[in-house]
Formats: C-alpha cells, sequence, structure tokens
C-alpha cells in the first residue's frame, strides 16, 4: 500500500510540475510554425514597403515640381515605372514659414493590388532641396 501511494504521489507531483514531453523529440528538432498570423503586429513585406518608398519619393518629386496656379484646374497625374504604380495628386495647398515651403496634397495610388488613397507633406529643406515629411495612407 505504501508504494502504491508513493508511486501516485510521483504521478501527481510529475504532471503538475509542468514539464512537457514532445513526443520523445528534444526541444531543438521541435519545428516552429511561422506561417501562424496574429493581430497584434502586422507582418512587414520588405518588398512592399521598399515599393512605398519608391512611390512616396516619385509623389514628393511630382508634388515639388507641381505648377500650383494650374492645379485649380486639373489633377496632377504620377506614375512609377519601378514599380507599376499610378495616381493622380489632388488638392495641393501651399503654405510658407520663412525661407520653408510645404505643400499639403492628396493622393491615389493604384497597383495590381488595389487603390488606396493617401495624405502626404513635402517640404523643402536648405538650399530649395525638398522632403516628404508625411505620406500615409486614409484609413
Amino acid at each position: 500500500m505504501e508504494g502504491t501511494r508513493l508511486a501516485l504521489a510521483c504521478l501527481v507531483v510529475a504532471s503538475l510540475s509542468g514539464c512537457t514531453v514532445i513526443s520523445g523529440k528534444a526541444l531543438e528538432e521541435v519545428a516552429v510554425d511561422r506561417s501562424i498570423t496574429t493581430a497584434s503586429i502586422p507582418p512587414v513585406d520588405p518588398a512592399a514597403a521598399a515599393d512605398t518608398l519608391s512611390d512616396s519619393r516619385t509623389v514628393r518629386n511630382a508634388v515639388s515640381a507641381a505648377d500650383i496656379a494650374k492645379m485649380d484646374t486639373a489633377p496632377l497625374a504620377w506614375s512609377n515605372a519601378d514599380t507599376g504604380a499610378s495616381g493622380t495628386i489632388t488638392a495641393i495647398r501651399e503654405t510658407r514659414a520663412g525661407d520653408a515651403v510645404c505643400r499639403q496634397f492628396k493622393t491615389s495610388r493604384q497597383r495590381f493590388d488595389g487603390v488606396a488613397l493617401y495624405d502626404g507633406e513635402a517640404c523643402t529643406t536648405g538650399q530649395g532641396e525638398w522632403t516628404l515629411t508625411r505620406f500615409s495612407e486614409d484609413q
């Protein structure tokens, strides 16, 4: 009877200890399933990020070269041969603060994976060089 109690006690302790045996494999041999996606952090596609950066530069160049006086009559088309994306820039609004010039704008972006709308801003830095200070997808 004493042996049965000892065996039962050992079984209870072992089951509550938190140890896990996985099919007799060592932990290093267990495969990790990386295909599982959670909603906490969206996966980042490096190619898509590079395409967005390339497209944002193309848009920045179009916005900085735009003739603001003519923007009231026609939207400004852009296209990026590197990514295959294209779009239309509308609602360019220019503001000045001293020597700095900023242009806020809206643009569409059409690609093989769909259409998106963006809000952006490009500003001059230093000697007339333009930089994109904001380029975010409308939600």
